[in-house]
């Protein structure tokens, strides 16, 4: 790889799988890169995973974006999450139970593969504290480097039921915690029990959750099902379009950000209905089809596959992809009309110019 790309093009051929905010000028995204059939093998070749790195404040102004790497080849990290731990530090984990802390300075070190009984696929912080939701009903707590412990109890997480476990969770604090998953599989802990919640007889399929500052929990599902409520009232939102999924649920700046890879939906805190709407992006940059997002230290940073923007609360800004603002588009397209009607105010003029030097003639 030249300088270049490793500055530049850190993720061509790559995948993104998150994208982390760890500080107000430091932004952290794990991807893996694309193989084809004949190269992929679970077992002995998932591609390489990359982890990369932006530190605004060390940005030249006037050059591309500039993304520090590392890079673990061959039999790597696998569909990899991240979570802020301390400032301008990280976790990094994936759904095998490998883990990465990217501390400051010496603290980056591989930690102790994490026991299967307690392996994670997404990691949320509510307060001070990380927690990894792993497969069926399993909520575990950080306690250390290497060291988590079961929140939920084997009561919970071992079930006979279909369609049961937890896909993501969020909370007010430490006491006040939502889980949600499968299918209509919410439960809240109160900082000593779990209790589930029936949110409706319909079937949701529940993707992601947020508990945003107007009190209310907003829960994205599948089918663009989005629901909103706490405690023993909730409201259920079924849209006409049902070809969306919804995998990622924020609470910015007096809004609830819905994250798909169709797009990125917005409504407001407090909305009369639940009837959101697509997002423009204040018509700034073209969208993003943002599967993942992060929130902190003022900011919104989002990510696609293949893209990565920040939004400063005015000004959204490409950290890695993109294209013109469709506000540019338009620009672009109405030159091209004024060029092209120039033009064929020029061929008029020749033919004009023909015809009378043959009437001279």
């Amino acid at each position: 790889m030249s300088n270049s790309e490793s500055k530049y093009e850190v993720f061509s051929n790559y995948v993104i799988h998150d994208c982390l905010i760890a500080g107000p000028e430091y932004f952290v995204i794990s991807a893996e890169k694309i193989l084809s059939e004949e190269e992929y093998d679970y077992y002995e070749n998932r591609g390489s995973t990359r982890l990369g790195i932006h530190n605004l404040s060390k940005q030249p102004i006037g050059e591309p974006t500039i993304w520090a790497t590392r890079t673990w080849e061959g039999h790597s990290f696998f569909n990899t999450r991240l979570v802020n731990t301390e400032y301008k530090e990280y976790l990094m984990m994936d759904d095998a139970g490998q883990v990465f802390y990217g501390g400051l300075g010496d603290k980056k070190f591989v930690e102790d593969r994490i026991p299967p009984d307690q392996r994670c696929h997404q990691l949320t912080k509510v307060g001070d504290q990380i927690y990894g939701i792993g497969f069926d009903r399993t909520i575990l707590k950080r306690i250390d480097h290497g060291k988590w412990e079961h929140l939920t109890p084997r009561s919970i997480r071992k079930s006979s039921l279909d369609n049961i476990g937890f896909d993501d969770m969020h909370g007010f604090s430490e006491e006040d915690l939502y889980a949600v998953g499968g299918q209509n599989d919410v439960w809240h802990y109160d900082g000593n029990d779990w209790r589930f919640i029936d949110i409706c007889d319909d079937p949701i399929l529940p993707m992601a959750v947020c508990c945003a500052e107007d009190g209310f929990v907003y829960i994205a599902c599948a089918h663009g099902v989005l629901v909103r409520g706490r405690n023993e009232e909730w409201e259920v939102y079924r849209p006409e379009d049902t070809k969306v999924k919804f995998t990622e649920a924020v609470s910015y700046q007096g809004r609830i950000y819905l994250g798909s890879e169709k797009g990125v939906f917005v409504i407001e805190h407090n909305a009369e209905t639940l009837a959101y709407k697509p997002y423009d992006f204040e018509g700034q940059i073209s969208p993003v089809r943002a599967r993942r997002m992060d929130v902190g230290h003022g900011l919104l940073l989002v990510a696609s596959f293949h893209r990565v923007a920040l939004f400063d609360g005015k000004q959204w800004k490409n950290l890695y992809g993109g294209g013109p603002s469709p506000e540019e588009e338009a620009a672009l397209l109405e030159q091209m009309v004024r060029d092209a009607e120039e033009s064929v105010d020029a061929l008029h003029d020749i033919a004009d110019k023909l015809k009378s030097a043959k009437g001279q003639g």
